[in-house]
């Protein structure tokens, strides 16, 4: 493996970048959600070039490098290729990427299937994957609305929309006059109960706006335990999730 160290400038932080040399006329540089650091370049491309590219790209891997390292946990996996896993329901599946004549994502018992036309195609095989890993996350999501909106329903609350978005610092949020709940769409990798923990927290904001006294008595008598179950939400986000 070719491995080239480069300083960021403004943390001084020395990184490590992987040289991948393949058969094409341009480069490509990416900084992965787990902060790994791949460059693609032509086979012929001077290691002094590649030196000077990368000093000159070392802000932007910077900035990549920053934004991922606050949302670690968040971000649904680094790549999709054989072998690799990502957590789904607080479990670890594993993908199993296979050259098909049609593009088609699907899970069968602890295992994504990911099939595509162009498996060599990280970016193609991310739009696959995300299209199905949003329809997942709405219907994960949606059964755990529909099991606890009944708590918020005797207080003339109506039923609300569901809107999942990439979040870099929340689980979730709600806008109580549009009466809308919008989930960050990785919330799915935790464990059920820390989603239901999410889920009747947003509800309760329909009752109570802020996080009032009232909020909390409220929130512990549905839900006694809701203390430990986000202490193990914010230990999965240290570790990963």
């Amino acid at each position: 493996m070719e491995i080239q160290e480069i300083t960021l400038p403004s943390s001084k932080r020395l990184v490590y970048v992987e040289i991948v040399r393949k058969r094409m006329k341009t480069c490509r540089l990416k900084v992965f959600p787990d902060q790994t650091i791949k460059l693609s370049t032509p086979k012929s491309a001077p290691v002094e070039w590649i030196r000077d590219f990368l000093e000159e790209k070392s802000g932007w891997i910077e900035a990549k490098w920053d934004k991922f390292s606050k949302t670690t946990g968040y971000a649904a996996t680094a790549e999709i290729r054989n072998g690799m896993s990502i957590k789904l329901l607080g479990e670890d599946l594993i993908f199993s990427v296979a050259h098909c004549d049609k593009n088609v994502v699907y899970k069968e018992g602890k295992i994504i299937h990911v099939c595509s036309k162009d498996i060599n195609n990280q970016d193609y095989l991310f739009a696959l994957f995300e299209k199905w890993w949003r329809k997942e996350s709405l219907l994960i999501l949606s059964t755990e609305m529909e099991k606890l909106y009944p708590i918020i329903r005797k207080y003339e609350v109506a039923y609300p929309k569901i809107v999942l978005r990439k979040m870099k610092t929340l689980w979730g949020s709600c806008s109580v006059q549009r009466g809308i709940v919008t989930f960050n769409q990785y919330l799915v990798k935790a464990k059920p109960a820390c989603i239901e923990y999410v889920v009747l927290h947003e509800l309760v904001h329909f009752i109570y706006p802020n996080h009032s006294k009232q909020f909390y008595d409220f929130l512990s008598i549905h839900m006694p335990d809701w203390k430990e179950r986000k202490k193990i939400l914010d230990q999965d986000v240290v570790h990963g999730l």
